[in-house]
C-alpha cells in the first residue's frame, strides 16, 4: 500500500522529505515534464540514491484517453522490473520502485519513484570538444576506444532485455570516472504517448531524434537508437549540434580528406539515414564498422611508419646488404652441416640461445591484458598468459540467445531458412522448432531472426550445430576450443554447470540436476526435454585447424565426458564458447580498455 507524503503545490516533493520511510530527499538534481529527480540518502543502506518521481495526474495529461493511465503505470512498472534485470558496468543501476500518495489542497495525488543508482560526475558531454575532434585522428580514435564503444555495450545490454532507450544524447550519459553509464531509460516516455505533445516532449532531444520518432513515438525502435548515436558520433568530430543543424536529417562529414575519416563519414551516414531500415539494425553491427575503421587507421599507420623517412639510396643499400648477409649466412650453414662430426666444435643448443636470438615476434605474456572484447562485443578473459607462453582469449561465458540472433541478422542474405532449419550452403547451422519447448526462442519472420522472449536473451544459445558454433567463431575472426584447452580454461575460469530451466520454473534438483544425452533423431534433433533441468555441454573442436570433426564436452564433478558428435546435429543441452589465440598482432593495452 503506497505511503502518504503532505509536500507544497508547486513541486512534486520538497527537499527534507522522506518516501516510504527510507529514502531522504537530499537536493533536487533535475526536473522535467513528467516528473523530478532528486538526490536521495538510502538509510537502510547507508548510501546516496538517485529517486526519480513521476506524477500520475501529468500522465492524465498526457494520454488521449483517461482510462489508459492505469495501463499506463502497469506497462511502467513491467519496463521498470525489466530493466532492473540489466547488469551491465555501463547501464546506470535500478535499485527500487514504489509509489506514494502526495497530499494536495483538491485531494490525493499518487505518485511512481524509481530508485537507481546515483553517478555525480560529469556527463558524456565532457569528453567532447565543442569544437569537434576534426583532424585530430588520434584523439578520436582513443575517444572511441574508451567512450564510445563502451556507451554501445550498455545500449546493447539494454536493447537485449527488450527495451529501447528512445532519448539517448550526451547529457543522458553519465560519467562515473571514466566509465560512461546510459542513464534516463526514457521511462518518462515509456507510456503510449502522442509523438510531439507538449514541447518538453522534444525540447533538448529535437537534435538526436529519428524522424520516426517525431513522426509517431510508437514507431521509435532499436534504428531510432542507432539514429541518435551516429548524431554523437558527429558532433564528436564536427563539433556540437547547434540551431542551424537541421533535425531528422541525414548528416555527413564535410569534405573528408584522410581515409579514416572518410570511413567515418560513411558510417555516420548509414547510421542516420532517414530510412530506418537502412540503417544498422542492431548496434552489433554499429560497433563492428566502427572497430573494423579503427582496425584499418592502425594498419595504415604501420605502414607509413615502415616507410615514411627513408630515401630510396638507403633502402637499397639496406637490401644490399640483406643480399649479402643471406649469401654468407648460407654459405657458413653449408660448411657447418659438412663438418658437424669433427670433434671439438661446440653446437648451440635451443636452450643456449639468448631470448633476444630466440624472439618469435609474440608479445610478452605479462603484457598482455588479463581481459579484452571480442569483436562480438564480449568480454574474453587470457588463458595461461604467463605461464605457457602468449596463450589464447576465451569468452568468460557461454554465447548468448542475444548474440547469436544477432549474428544470423548479420549474414541473413547467406542464410536460408526451410522448415525449421537454418542452412548456409547446405550445412545446417541451427535449429528453430515451434516453439512449443521453453529452450525454442529463435524464430524467423520477415526476412530476420528474433526471440520469443527477452527474459532468455543473456541465457546460453542452444540447438546450434558444431557448424553454426564454428561459423559464429569465424565470423568473429575465433575459434572453437580444443579439448585441452578448455582443460585450461574449465581450472581458470568457475565453469558451473548452468541448469536450463525456463524462466519462473521450479527447480527439482539444484544446480547439478542433469537430463542425460539422448540419441539425436534422424535430421539431427535432439528430443524436447519434458520440463526438466539441463547442465550445458559445450562444443569443441578436435583441434585448432580441424574443419568438420565436433566434439561435445560434458562437465562434471569428478571428471570430464568427451563424446563424439556429428556436425549437423543440435542439442537441447548443448552450447558453445570461443577462444582467440594470441598472436604478434594481439595489441599491448591495459585492463582499463575492458570495463
Amino acid at each position: 500500500m503506497a505511503s502518504e507524503i503532505k509536500t507544497s503545490e508547486k513541486n512534486l516533493f520538497d527537499t527534507g522529505g522522506v518516501i516510504d520511510n527510507k529514502w531522504i530527499l537530499i537536493e533536487r538534481i533535475g526536473k522535467g515534464g513528467m516528473g523530478e529527480v532528486f538526490r536521495a540518502h538510502q538509510l537502510n543502506l547507508n548510501r546516496d540514491v538517485a529517486i526519480k518521481v513521476i506524477s500520475e495526474n501529468i500522465l492524465q495529461d498526457s494520454e488521449e484517453n483517461p482510462e489508459e493511465v492505469a495501463n499506463a503505470v502497469k506497462r511502467l512498472q513491467r519496463e521498470v522490473q525489466t530493466m532492473a534485470q540489466v547488469r551491465h558496468s555501463n547501464v546506470l543501476q535500478i535499485y527500487d520502485y514504489g509509489s506514494v500518495n502526495v497530499r494536495r489542497k483538491n485531494g490525493t495525488e499518487q505518485v511512481q519513484y524509481i530508485a537507481m543508482e546515483y553517478v555525480p560526475g560529469d556527463t558524456f558531454r565532457y569528453t567532447m570538444s565543442e569544437e569537434g575532434f576534426d583532424e585530430e585522428t588520434e584523439l578520436l580514435a582513443d575517444w572511441l576506444e574508451h567512450y564510445f564503444l563502451p556507451v554501445l555495450d550498455g545500449l546493447e545490454a539494454i536493447h537485449a532485455n527488450g527495451i529501447v532507450h528512445r532519448d539517448i544524447k550526451p547529457e543522458n550519459i553519465l560519467m562515473d570516472g571514466d566509465t560512461p553509464k546510459i542513464g534516463d531509460f526514457g521511462l518518462a516516455r515509456s507510456p503510449k504517448l502522442k509523438a510531439v505533445s507538449n514541447s518538453w516532449d522534444v525540447k533538448g532531444t529535437m537534435p538526436y531524434m529519428a524522424p520516426e520518432q517525431f513522426a509517431d513515438f510508437r514507431k521509435a525502435g532499436v534504428p531510432a537508437d542507432i539514429y541518435a548515436l551516429g548524431k554523437i558520433l558527429y558532433e564528436a568530430i564536427r563539433g556540437k549540434l547547434d540551431q542551424k543543424t537541421v533535425p531528422f536529417k541525414t548528416v555527413a562529414l564535410k569534405d573528408p580528406d584522410l581515409s579514416f575519416l572518410k570511413a567515418m563519414d560513411g558510417i555516420i551516414r548509414k547510421a542516420t539515414d532517414e530510412r530506418r531500415h537502412q540503417r544498422y539494425q542492431t548496434v552489433s553491427e554499429f560497433r563492428r564498422a566502427i572497430r573494423n575503421a579503427l582496425k584499418s587507421m592502425r594498419e595504415e599507420e604501420r605502414r607509413s611508419q615502415n616507410h615514411v623517412g627513408v630515401p630510396a639510396y638507403v633502402r637499397w643499400l639496406w637490401t644490399s646488404i640483406v643480399i649479402v648477409l643471406l649469401a654468407v649466412g648460407g654459405m657458413t650453414t653449408y660448411h657447418l652441416m659438412d663438418r658437424d662430426s669433427v670433434p671439438g666444435k661446440a653446437i648451440l643448443t635451443n636452450a643456449e640461445v639468448s631470448d633476444e636470438d630466440n624472439n618469435t615476434g609474440m608479445p610478452d605474456p605479462e603484457k598482455l591484458p588479463l581481459r579484452w572484447r571480442g569483436e562480438d562485443g564480449r568480454e574474453m578473459v587470457l588463458i595461461n598468459g604467463s605461464e605457457f607462453g602468449p596463450g589464447f582469449y576465451t569468452d568468460s561465458t557461454l554465447v548468448t540467445f542475444h548474440h547469436y540472433v544477432g549474428f544470423l541478422n548479420e549474414v541473413s542474405d547467406t542464410l536460408k531458412v526451410t522448415d525449421g532449419v537454418v542452412k548456409n550452403n547446405g550445412d545446417i547451422w541451427i535449429y528453430l522448432s515451434d516453439g512449443s519447448a521453453a529452450s525454442d526462442q529463435i524464430f524467423y519472420q520477415n526476412s530476420r531472426f528474433h526471440l520469443r522472449d527477452v527474459e532468455w536473451a543473456s541465457r546460453p544459445v542452444v540447438r546450434v550445430t558444431w557448424l553454426g558454433a564454428k561459423a559464429f567463431a569465424h565470423n568473429y575472426g575465433e575459434r572453437l576450443p580444443t579439448f585441452s584447452e578448455w582443460q585450461l580454461l574449465s581450472r581458470k575460469l568457475p565453469i558451473i554447470p548452468v541448469p536450463l530451466t525456463p524462466p519462473g520454473a521450479a527447480s527439482n534438483d539444484g544446480m547439478h540436476s542433469r537430463m542425460p544425452m539422448e540419441t539425436a533423431t534422424e535430421n539431427g534433433q535432439q528430443p524436447k526435454p519434458e520440463g526438466a533441468q539441463v547442465v550445458f555441454k559445450e562444443w569443441l573442436t578436435e583441434n585448432a585447424d580441424s574443419l568438420s570433426l565436433g566434439r561435445v564436452v560434458e562437465w562434471s564433478t569428478d571428471n570430464n565426458h568427451l563424446t563424439k558428435r556429428y556436425p549437423w546435429e543440435g542439442f537441447y543441452d548443448v552450447g558453445f564458447r570461443t577462444v582467440m589465440d594470441v598472436s604478434k598482432n594481439t595489441p599491448l593495452v591495459k585492463d582499463e580498455l575492458v570495463n
